[in-house]
């Protein structure tokens, strides 16, 4: 191997050991989420399963334990270092909590002996929610799928089973791979920065009240959603990225003169999951961005013609040269000498600013694709659907996530504002294109 390979493979490695016990650094994409994941922005993803029967508490209690015991790097608390924040054991058994309505709330990573997951049940429903600190959207997906396998097994005695690459035999001991750094692994060297992208345009208007959260879900059959995206020319993700630009640019142009003068570019992030450019058995984070973009000092464009141009945007932009050159801005950084140096209470600032300016201040909004869930039988024929709910941000106000069970496509948004015209809008688009929408919200704020 090369030095500079070898290099890359230490840096990678992320579980250690000291006197104070077992410990996991953390990875790049988790690194700067301490420092800005607080209050009603707190870095919670969602991902559901809701079967065809009430779910039983013991039964789940039980596949949780043996679940949890084979994702040991997911069973841990943030714990504050003198240079960096760093991950240790939690050493309390996961518990299966109550669902409340509103989800991603009411958690605080800062606070000592806080687990960053929490697995919880309500009537038909297991609902995993996990903190961006430890896992992404792959990782997330592996978990609840081990953990709806087991709950299965255990209500039927052990004896059903099925074959995918995602069910682990949870009496073996975790791949040392699972836990690696990625992004160190795969850091390609001294490639050039991506160009500096301009502030983009964010909603605006009131939140709900603290510790609130809507998600509104629309469920589309998927064949006719495939279908029409296939109409256009473009994948399903193009499809919807377009309709969400779309009721951005309508919404720019109904804002108010002094709004629109402070930011004219809308700008849709879309996450690239990296391992199918950099094969890796990770559950930690591997995933980059690109961007879907209109300039609106242009004019307004008509759907079909934002439907054009996101296609080309993300067919050029998904690259691996292109994101090579962001993994290449985001790793160099925590290989400095001199940043590694400088106190953690001095680093936080900086970080806070660096997320403003390079993360979500040039986004009006994600669009997250996790693509088709699968299980095998029996398990699938227990399950009646898997849903998904993003990570909740003051700045952007809503953010939207999807994926695909069976014959359905599940798309959600999730908002903290009060405003409910982006959601109106994106699914009044798609009904304008022929496709059945039947919406769900999780609560009706007054």
């Amino acid at each position: 191997m090369d030095v500079e390979g070898e290099l890359n493979r230490k840096k990678a490695v992320l579980g250690f050991r000291d006197e104070g016990g077992d410990w996991y650094a953390l990875d790049n994409a988790a690194i700067i989420m301490p420092a800005v994941s607080r209050g009603v922005d707190t870095s919670l993803f969602r991902l559901s399963a809701t079967l065809r029967a009430p779910v039983r508490l013991a039964a789940l209690q039980a596949a949780l334990d043996r679940t949890a015991a084979r994702f040991p790097y997911f069973v841990v608390e943030l714990r504050r270092g003198f240079f960096w924040h760093h991950l240790v054991p939690h050493r309390r058994r996961p518990r299966v909590e109550a669902d409340p309505t509103s989800p991603c709330q009411g958690f605080d990573m800062g606070r000592r002996g806080t687990l960053l997951f929490r697995v919880r049940a309500r009537d038909r429903t297991i609902a995993c929610e996990y903190s961006h600190i430890i896992t992404d959207g792959t990782g997330r997906l592996r978990f609840l799928k081990n953990l709806v396998a087991e709950y299965l097994r255990q209500i039927d005695g052990g004896a059903m089973t099925g074959s995918d690459p995602d069910l682990l035999d949870l009496d073996a001991p975790p791949d040392p791979e699972e836990t690696e750094d990625a992004y160190n692994r795969h850091y390609p060297g001294r490639y050039p920065f991506p160009p500096a992208e301009p502030f983009a345009f964010h909603l605006g208007g009131p939140l709900l009240p603290k510790g609130s959260y809507r998600v509104t879900t629309g469920v589309i059959p998927l064949a006719p959603a495939l279908a029409k995206a296939r109409e256009f020319g473009v994948s399903l993700t193009e499809l919807l990225v377009a309709a969400y630009l779309e009721a951005l640019q309508n919404l720019w142009f109904a804002a108010p003169e002094r709004e629109r003068r402070r930011a004219s570019t809308l700008s849709v992030e879309v996450p690239v999951n990296m391992r199918a450019f950099c094969p890796t058995r990770s559950n930690r984070n591997f995933s980059l961005f690109v961007h879907a973009s209109l300039d609106l000092r242009l004019g307004r464009r008509e759907f079909p013609e934002i439907v054009a141009k996101v296609h080309h945007q993300l067919r050029h932009d998904i690259d691996l040269q292109g994101m090579k050159r962001h993994m290449t801005r985001n790793v160099r950084g925590g290989r400095a000498l001199f940043i590694r140096a400088i106190p953690l209470v001095l680093k936080a600032p900086v970080m806070k600013y660096l997320y403003a300016r390079f993360g979500m201040s040039i986004i009006s909004g994600v669009l997250s694709n996790l693509g088709a869930v699968t299980l095998p039988e029996p398990y699938a024929s227990s399950v009646e659907r898997f849903t998904i709910a993003p990570p909740p941000s003051r700045l952007t106000r809503t953010g939207a996530v999807c994926l695909s069970w069976k014959d359905r496509l599940f798309l959600s948004f999730g908002s903290l504002g009060r405003e409910r015209e982006l959601e109106r809008l994106v699914f009044t688009r798609l009904q304008a294109l022929g496709l059945d929408v039947a919406l769900e919200c999780n609560f009706e704020e007054s």
